[in-house]
């Protein structure tokens, strides 16, 4: 809590009822407002700075001073939250804004299910009016998601919040014309953001691109993050569409824009893209049906798209904790964010103390806290990865995003350590929520068992699909429980280590291997997690243990790989990777740690043959790209590995290692 006594009034008028977030930084709070009749409720946002030196508080009140007038000018919107005050008390600076009654998109979302044309199209509608507002503040919001768009209750009109990550454009440094800035934070949300924002340079249109993507998500039911691209960068979402689905070709026509690759070849603004969807055949939106509010899970009220929490619910101790919009007014948390890319993972790199970090990223309401930390031993492009070949598999990538505000404070931006938060104890008991477990449908209790274990597999896949793995991981727990299988056993275990539950994963595995010794699958799985752990001579037992039951298994293989990677015998493993891409040419792993190992014993010409044949087979592997970038600056070729490094630095912003080649290449090819 703020540095104030319990009796004592936050700003001598505010009374603070729960902490709803907590971040690097800051936190967010419910209060009470005693000033007023009724004592009306509002949201705290409170900033702390990292360092009380004069010169750092200078700076911070400043930024503080601008932003909240910003904040003011947007809060004459109906559906943009009004700020109520700002104050400063005790060196540590607070933002009183409106309390928004109602529940964030994602509660909409939940069910993965694709919404109607028409209700996609009023929706669209209803945040580019508010967006038309805000950019003619000379404002780019920058973190459009679902969890940032509130269906307020009293009227179901969509609220746009979290106006943290806004940029003012209306600076000497600004382009109108093209929408350009020199400032390069990058700042927003994997999956909503274009490429420009990602190299720090978000124009008017790439908010609109967010309004697209998040119309598609919609349409489709998919997660933007499990959507591909085609061999020209754009997003591939029309084999997404339902086959029973009757899109109007008008309507993929204005989407298609939206989210084009070139931001030239977009619409310029908010205001152009309402235009476009004005123009659509009104018959879109002449079904009653598409006018009412989906309905969506239960859960305590929310306010600014954070679930409340009563006071004495801790953080610590809540499953369901709503982190990404729980932030302080400077919008993203400046934390160690792991995030999923398709394919594959790449470990921490050296040099970061605390970039141990592991938060939730995405819609996390739906995810939840990750568990456990990632080592950062050695490079990260040498360490074991959590790799599999399911489709819309995932992987751990990591992305930092600093505060627009705390990043101009603060060049050495402090991380917190989540903790794990799932029970310790025996499979197959593990910690969650009533949020969660009413994500999964009711079972028909007077079915066999066996149907009812089809059932929750099924909607444990479903849940996967959908990146919510907090649910299928409780799906996954309750056919266990049902009836204890292998290939359930080991699924479970996969998913739990993906999200880095490594002990919990290892009971999993242990747990199949009893019930049927010869399951490969689990002896790989657990070969991959001591990888994970740095116990590169355990993981070998494993994966021996996989081969002698299932001879020339090609995940196996590749576990052993990682294992004599991590073992610095890069000539032992580099037979390995060949014999894998050998067996199985299409899986991509095996031809990136190929090109890893290649480089690694300095043959970067044989190198990049591999990297580009697994880049061929994933476009997202940051691991490929960084290698490829170091080979090809080994072979002085200074301007396609600047190329690579770019790739590389979208996909893995922040990382030192990149930032590092990237400004060899760039030294060089001057």
């Amino acid at each position: 809590m703020p540095r104030t006594s319990p009796d004592k009034p936050l700003g001598g008028r505010y009374k603070l009822i729960s902490q709803l977030g907590v971040g690097g930084f800051g936190r967010t709070f419910l209060a009470e407002d005693l000033h007023l009749p009724g004592h009306p409720r509002c949201v705290i946002k409170h900033l702390r700075p990292q360092s009380k030196n004069s010169e750092t508080l200078q700076m911070a009140r400043r930024c503080f001073d601008v932003e909240a007038q910003v904040l003011y000018r947007l809060g004459s919107h109906d559906q943009i939250p009004r700020l109520l005050a700002h104050f400063e008390e005790n060196q540590e600076f607070y933002l009183a804004q409106e309390f928004v009654e109602g529940d964030p998109l994602t509660r909409e979302l939940a069910d993965g299910k694709p919404w109607t044309q028409g209700r996609v199209v009023l929706l669209a509608k209803d945040i580019l009016q508010v967006l038309t507002f805000v950019q003619q503040q000379q404002v780019i919001h920058r973190d459009l998601k679902p969890s940032n768009l509130i269906r307020r209750r009293q009227d179901h009109k969509v609220v746009v919040i979290d106006f943290g990550a806004v940029k003012q454009v209306s600076t000497p440094n600004f382009d109108l014309e093209t929408g350009l800035s020199n400032i390069t934070i990058s700042i927003g949300t994997q999956g909503y953001m274009p490429n420009e924002q990602l190299a720090g340079k978000p124009k008017f249109c790439s908010d609109v691109y967010a309004v697209g993507v998040l119309a598609i998500q919609m349409l489709t039911g998919i997660h933007p993050r499990h959507i591909g691209e085609n061999e020209q960068g754009e997003i591939a979402w029309h084999d997404c569409i339902s086959p029973t689905a009757q899109i109007d070709s008008d309507l993929i026509e204005v989407l298609d824009r939206m989210v084009r690759y070139d931001f030239r070849q977009r619409y310029v603004d908010a205001a152009e893209a309402l235009s476009a969807f004005e123009a659509l055949p009104a018959a879109l939106t002449e079904n009653p049906e598409d006018h009412q509010p989906l309905p969506v899970a239960t859960s305590s009220t929310s306010s600014s798209g954070t679930a409340i929490q009563s006071a004495s619910t801790s953080p610590q101790t809540h499953t369901n904790y709503q982190l990404e919009t729980a932030t302080s007014f400077s919008g993203q948390l400046a934390k160690g964010n792991i995030e999923y890319s398709r394919g594959r993972a790449v470990g921490l790199p050296e040099g970061e103390p605390i970039s141990t970090a592991v938060w939730p990223s995405g819609e996390a309401q739906n995810r939840g806290i990750k568990t456990g930390l990632t080592q950062a031993v050695g490079r990260h492009y040498n360490l074991g990865t959590d790799m599999t070949t399911r489709p819309g598999s995932t992987g751990w990538r990591r992305i930092l995003h600093p505060w627009s505000i705390v990043g101009l404070m603060s060049a050495g931006l402090s991380l917190l350590m989540a903790q794990s938060l799932l029970s310790r104890s025996e499979l197959p008991q593990r910690s969650t929520d009533k949020a969660t477990t009413a994500l999964i449908a009711p079972l028909d209790k007077n079915a066999p068992p066996e149907q009812q274990v089809a059932s929750l597999l099924e909607q444990a896949q479903n849940f996967e699909r959908q990146n919510r793995d907090d649910a299928a991981l409780e799906a996954y727990a309750q056919a266990v429980k049902l009836k204890p299988d292998p290939a359930t056993l080991v699924a479970q275990a996969n998913l739990m280590r993906r999200q880095q539950q490594y002990d919990q994963a290892i009971k999993a595995y242990d747990q199949a291997i009893r019930l049927q010794p010869d399951t490969a699958e689990a002896h790989a799985g657990r070969c991959e997690t001591f990888n994970q752990l740095q116990r590169p001579e355990d993981a070998l037992v494993s994966c021996s243990d996989a081969l002698a039951y299932r001879p020339n298994y090609p995940e196996a293989l590749w576990g052993q790989g990682n294992a004599r990677m991590l073992q610095s015998r890069p000539y032992d493993a580099l037979k390995l990777y060949e014999e894998v891409t050998v067996k199985s040419p299409k899986f991509a792993p095996g031809w990136v740690k190929r090109g890893v190992a290649l480089q690694a014993l300095g043959r970067s010409a044989e190198a990049l043959v591999a990297l580009d044949q697994g880049i061929k087979l994933d476009r997202d592997s940051a691991e490929a790209w960084i290698t490829k970038g170091e080979a090809l600056l080994n072979l002085q070729r200074y301007d396609a590995a600047l190329t690579a490094l770019v790739k590389a630095d979208q996909l893995q912003p922040d990382d030192p290692m990149v930032q590092k080649l990237r400004q060899q290449a760039k030294n060089k090819a001057k």
